[in-house]
């Protein structure tokens, strides 16, 4: 007599249990995307704190770039800071094939532009005039209770070394990282599937390119790359973020709402995708008000972008170290702002709707997007 009436209650149990573990789950992952995106606004106020530490330390007298400061102690957090800040561009899921690429290569250059300094003899020889008249150490100062500031030959042995262990290093895990997403991509039936199988052949073999590239360089000359591929990779860089914004602006002028709705069908995205791009630069999702708080940030950046580099480039009004540095903090302000005002107005208009909170728009999983809308 008893266990029909209880069978009946966990029955009707039973959806309230599943929402609240779904809510969960999606509770998870929006909390997860925060963090991934604030963690690489962390490591980079760790590098603005190192370089102004540094300069603070050289009498204020700032290096020609940022990248300078690699032959000085804020040499820790320039290279930890970029590779954490490439293993996020990898991490973050794109929303369309194009966006994938370009973040899994932009975060493979932001590695390649730590670990390979700028290779100018300039940066070497300003490092060790700041070291002279300062009196604070560079990297190949030895523990001894006197201050020995080394000439830019010994800069460049040092930084010889160090390309060379870190580039192998970089390559060895390239590799595994190729054929652990060859292994995971035929255990989860992606390989299985013909549009899938097509989009990730496409991913893999850019990135077996950029892998194979640098192989390539690295056996020919090693110099070449120490002179060339600092300057290259940041370039590169700069270049996948502007295409990943560039496709990241055609779904917005598809999705002027913000409700996710476009003209067609929705692009394919692979389960648990989750995180923002880094297209986010320039993207607008919801109502014109809300945008404001970022998009202009986004705006002020690439107007001081473009205006600081011409000057920089053709004139000795400003440094290298002003354009980097200016551009620097507008892009982590800008990051920092968007997560925030992205994750309330998702929970505003979840709240509104009245289904659980889901990670943000373009960067939600399959699975919590059915929910979102069953």
């Amino acid at each position: 007599m008893t266990s029909q009436p209880k069978s009946d209650v966990d029955g009707a149990d039973a959806p309230a249990k599943a929402a609240a573990d779904e809510r969960q789950d999606s509770d998870t992952l929006a909390k997860s995307y925060r963090y991934l995106r604030l963690a690489m606004v962390g490591l980079l106020l760790c590098l603005v704190v190192a370089v102004i530490v540094q300069t603070k330390n050289q009498g204020w007298d700032f290096l020609e770039s940022v990248s300078a400061y690699y032959y000085t102690p804020a040499q820790a957090f320039f290279v930890g800071g970029l590779i954490g800040l490439g293993a996020c561009m990898i991490a973050l899921k794109g929303t369309t094939l194009v966006q994938d690429i370009a973040l899994n290569l932009g975060g493979a250059f932001a590695a390649i532009v730590a670990i390979v300094p700028t290779g100018r003899h300039a940066d070497e020889l300003a490092a060790a005039n700041a070291c002279d008249e300062a009196g604070t150490p560079l990297l190949t100062e030895k523990a001894s209770t006197e201050l020995a500031c080394p000439e830019p030959p010994a800069l460049e042995d040092a930084t010889t070394a160090n390309v060379d262990n870190n580039l192998w290093a970089l390559i060895v895990v390239g590799a595994f990282a190729l054929g652990a997403a060859y292994v995971v991509a035929r255990k989860d039936g992606t390989l299985a599937d013909g549009d899938a199988r097509r989009k990730f052949w496409w991913g893999f073999c850019w990135a077996f390119g950029l892998w194979l590239a640098v192989v390539i360089a690295r056996w020919a000359s090693l110099e070449w790359v120490i002179n060339n591929a600092h300057w290259i990779a940041a370039v590169l860089l700069f270049v996948c973020i502007f295409v990943v914004g560039s496709v990241n602006t055609l779904q917005v002028k598809r999705e002027p709402s913000g409700d996710g709705s476009r003209e067609g069908p929705p692009p394919v995205k692979p389960p648990n995708a989750v995180g923002e791009t880094v297209g986010d630069l320039i993207a607008v999702f919801g109502e014109k008000q809300r945008n404001d708080r970022y998009i202009w940030i986004a705006r002020g950046m690439l107007l001081v972008a473009a205006v600081t580099i011409p000057l920089w480039w053709f004139t000795d009004l400003i440094t290298l170290f002003v354009v980097e540095g200016a551009v620097f903090v507008l892009f982590m302000v800008f990051w920092a702002v968007q997560t925030f005002e992205l994750e309330r107005e998702l929970k505003r208009s979840t709240k509104a709707a009245g289904v659980p909170p889901r990670p943000p728009p373009t960067s939600t999983s399959t699975d919590v997007q059915h929910h979102a809308h069953s």
